[in-house]
């Protein structure tokens, strides 16, 4: 009905939810007005207290208290009214109460469970890098399988009063050795909701009324005035509904310019450690315990999970499923040999039939038959959203596409509960298929499935880095066998950085997608798309004439119908995974950004962080923040074309969100969130956190809330009179402030533009002299003619490394550079390359050549 409509009307419009009772659809809570009463009335006392003197020794900062005749009691603090003790317990529950409350007034964060982890996490020294300080956590929840690396970014007054609570931490509790890790993330979610207790209770002693006794109201409250003044996305980000990995901390550091020290950076990388092993492990039937009868099935969830569908494969398995029991083997064994008889264009479907029926009339949970309930149940929960997000044949899918196109079916859930419950289906059908069918099926680590668990890549680079990619497969830098690879190597790099595309997307473009102003991604002989919402129309107008014109001459030459990176006839598998454009890809990232970790799916990473980036900031402000950074900058100027094409021209139903999810081919606008982009921590802090100190109380626009006394909270957390004055408009001195008042409290990072960089083998390098270039080399009348002239890509390749590696030669080893030539070419003459040099010969050349450039 309504859903075959709109896949009529638009095959890649997403599920939504219009059926849900209008009470149910609003985000914004009916007493949103009384809850950021009770928020700012809970400010307006937390800044009260802040400032009261008689408050000042709670705050004065660990090992500096002033004062000359204070003496201690072992365990005890001086009250500043009384001169009686305090306990340290008391005092370290208030500490660790502000810092959470500041974590939620200050920066926005709303969820228990992510406050929790800050509070597991209070050990961990904030790293500190000019104007940025922060805390990474990591994050793998049960029953979801992806472990995240989520970044605490931290304003000025927060990093204080994460020191504070971490200098008097060892007098907190903790809980007992050999706690589950469920368990004690639970044990830190009550103590944080303890510690707001205790911070509540010293305001409201010295009179203040605030009417948020509890952490979760609070965090309540913060979600609604985010709603209210900054986005629902960003919002709901913050609640903790879904998650979005962090940019991975060597990515992170190489952007602000910044070095780790030696061995953190590998220490805070969670690409390895949580992998869970080196591969998949191998793959074991979920366990299938049933559905709960009582679960939601109104309307709205059978729209979502396809009920209204009319007709096709889903309507017949409703169907089956709806005769008795004993009627059910001879319904899915008909439905069966139909689809067998329909070949390759239902071979999916088939498998989903034949799982239910496995399910139906064959699997034992306990040794008993699942029951009739759970079976239906199964159907709707997976079946459906299978059928609808996988492509029509499974066979020779690779890993890459079977992981986006099982993530496509988890990100179709309803709710966050409902999780684990569709990856365990899920891991049912995928064992079921490879057991019984397709044994050659990519083995993916994919969350729920394995009983494993993965990290997120989280690496990309950025609009300088892509334009010195650019200028670097053009300058003679790299060694291309032809023009034709150059090309192909620039029209590859401009699709997956500015639009997205999939590496077999790209290689199995037809000349015929290729328009004057659209790119068209449809299926053909060389590659099948996972969904209907891979198949998609993209704006080429909105590219650069430059990058325009280097697609658009990927056609030149071509037959309609031709494969413009291989030809008339349709690629093999083989074809597309070996390529010779893919190895110039990844020499090229590892070029221009020195990490070799970068592979060509990063670039997709990158389009969907930095489009989104740019699409969220002018709504947000953000145009001038003080933490803004050039590379930021950047994106928010080159992804408004591309964002406004998409949500303005070509998709007219798409907003902000929904428009980078049509353009990176998701059905779920959650499978670009949770998994391509990787800039919403740093959103939401350059949202709630404005960059400026001012000496007086100020409402900054846009923000509901009552004006902070920002300068002097910050001066009594440091110890300082209110009265004193400090470098407060310059984030990078004062941060550096901070640092020298808490020496050992942070990791206070080096810049790499003041200090000489460990050079990365790969990287960028300075560009060859044209004259010296392998280009120019071999454009010498009669080089082609000469002994070795380079032909092969590998021979290409050699020859290109040894000029890169001669040319920065100091000119007075010129004479030891002609005694290794003429050694080589009499060894040459002799003989044929190393056979008349003996191993130690050969050793002593090698170490001549090294010898004639600096060491890198």
């Amino acid at each position: 009905m309504l859903q075959a409509r709109m896949h009529e009307v638009d095959p890649s419009t997403p599920r939504r939810r219009f059926s849900i009772p209008a009470n149910q659809q609003a985000a914004v809570s009916a007493t949103v007005g009384d809850e950021i009463e009770a928020l700012e009335a809970f400010e307006r006392a937390l800044d009260d207290y802040l400032l009261d003197p008689s408050a000042r020794a709670v705050w004065t900062p660990p090992g500096k208290r002033s004062g000359e005749e204070n003496r201690e009691e072992p365990g005890k603090t001086p009250s500043a009214e009384t001169g009686q003790t305090v306990d340290d317990a008391a005092q370290a529950l208030t500490h660790l109460g502000l810092l959470v409350a500041f974590l939620v007034t200050r920066l926005g964060h709303g969820s228990p469970a992510l406050l929790a982890h800050a509070v597991q996490a209070l050990d961990e020294k904030p790293w500190v890098a000019g104007a940025w300080a922060w805390v990474d956590l990591r994050l793998s929840e049960s029953g979801r399988g992806v472990v995240q690396r989520r970044r605490l970014f931290l304003d000025p007054t927060t990093l204080v009063a994460w020191m504070h609570a971490q200098g008097i931490a060892a007098r907190l509790p903790k809980p007992r050795e050999g706690t589950k890790p469920g368990q004690r993330l639970g044990f830190y979610r009550k103590l944080a909701q303890r510690s707001f207790k205790h911070l509540v209770k010293a305001i409201t002693v010295r009179g203040s009324r605030v009417t948020i006794g509890s952490l979760d109201v609070l965090c309540k409250a913060q979600i609604q005035r985010l709603r209210m003044d900054s986005m629902p996305l960003l919002a709901t980000f913050a609640e903790g509904e879904f998650s979005s990995s962090s940019l991975e901390i060597g990515t992170w550091l190489r952007l602000i310019g910044h070095r780790a020290p030696e061995g953190a950076e590998a220490a805070q990388s969670i690409e390895k450690e949580d992998a869970g092993s080196e591969g998949p492990l191998p793959v074991a039937e979920g366990p299938l315990h049933g559905i709960d009868q009582k679960e939601d099935s109104s309307a709205a969830e059978q729209l979502l999970e396809g009920d209204h569908w009319q007709d096709g494969v889903i309507a017949d398995l409703r169907a089956a499923l709806s005769a008795p029991r004993a009627a059910w083997k001879q319904e899915l064994d008909a439905l069966i040999g139909k689809l067998t008889a329909e070949g390759e264009a239902q071979a999916t479907a088939r498998l989903v039939v034949s799982w239910l029926r496995h399910l139906a009339c064959e699997r034992k949970n306990k040794g008993k038959m699942l029951s009739s309930g759970s079976v239906r149940n199964y159907r709707g929960l997976l079946a459906n959203r299978v059928l609808e997000n996988l492509p029509a044949s499974l066979t020779g899918i690779d890993e890459d596409d079977l992981l986006d196109a099982y993530l496509e079916v988890v990100m179709s859930r309803r709710s966050v509960q409902q999780t684990g419950r569709i990856m365990n289906a899920l891991a049912s059908f995928d064992g079921y298929v490879r057991g019984a069918h397709l044994p050659d099926l990519p083995r993916v680590a994919l969350p729920g499935l394995e009983g494993g668990a993965y990290a997120i890549s989280s690496r990309i680079l950025v609009e300088e880095e892509f334009a010195q990619g650019l200028t670097r497969i053009g300058d003679g830098t790299m060694a291309f066998a032809d023009e034709r690879l150059a090309d192909h190597t620039r029209a590859f790099w401009v699709l997956a950085f500015r639009l997205g595309l999939r590496r077999k997307e790209i290689l199995g473009l037809k000349a015929r997608d290729i328009d004057e102003h659209l790119l068209r991604i449809r299926r053909n002989a060389a590659r099948g798309l996972k969904t209907a919402n891979a198949s998609r129309t993209l704006p080429l107008f909105a590219l650069s004439a430059q990058e325009h014109a280097m697609v658009q001459h990927l056609a030149d030459g071509r037959g309609l119908e031709e494969f413009v990176f291989f030809g008339s006839d349709p690629p093999t598998d083989k074809m597309l995974e070996s390529h010779p454009v893919i190895a110039k890809i990844n020499d090229l990232l590892e070029r221009v950004t020195g990490d070799r970790r970068l592979h060509p799916h990063n670039l997709r990473h990158s389009a969907a962080t930095l489009t989104l980036f740019g699409a969220l900031s002018p709504d947000l402000q953000l145009g001038e923040h003080p933490y803004l950074m050039p590379w930021m900058k950047a994106a928010m100027k080159h992804s408004a074309p591309i964002e406004s094409a998409i949500s303005g021209a070509l998709h007219r139903r798409s907003g902000r969100g929904s428009a980078i999810a049509t353009l990176m081919g998701h059905g779920s606008e959650l499978t670009t969130y949770e998994h391509y982009v990787h800039c919403l921590d740093l959103l939401l802090f350059l949202d709630t956190w404005h960059g400026r100190y001012d000496q007086g109380p100020r409402h900054y626009k846009g923000r509901l809330g009552p004006p902070r006394h920002e300068s002097a909270q910050l001066l009594v957390l440091l110890g300082y009179s209110t009265a004193t004055r400090i470098e407060m408009k310059d984030p990078v001195a004062l941060l550096r402030r901070i640092g020298e008042r808490y020496p050992k409290a942070a990791v206070l990072l080096e810049s790499t533009a003041t200090s000489t960089p460990v050079r990365v083998p790969g990287a960028a390098a300075p560009a060859l002299p044209t004259r010296f270039s392998l280009k120019h080399l071999c454009g010498l009348p009669g080089a082609e003619t000469l002994e070795g002239f380079p032909r092969q890509q590998a021979e290409l390749d050699a020859v290109a490394g040894l000029l890169q590696h001669l040319l920065p030669m100091d000119p007075a080893r010129e004479p030891l550079l002609k005694s290794v030539i003429t050694r080589w070419v009499e060894a040459r003459m002799r003989g044929y390359d190393w056979a008349a040099m003996t191993a130690d010969e050969a050793k002593a050349w090698v170490a001549e050549v090294r010898q004639l450039t600096p060491a890198s």
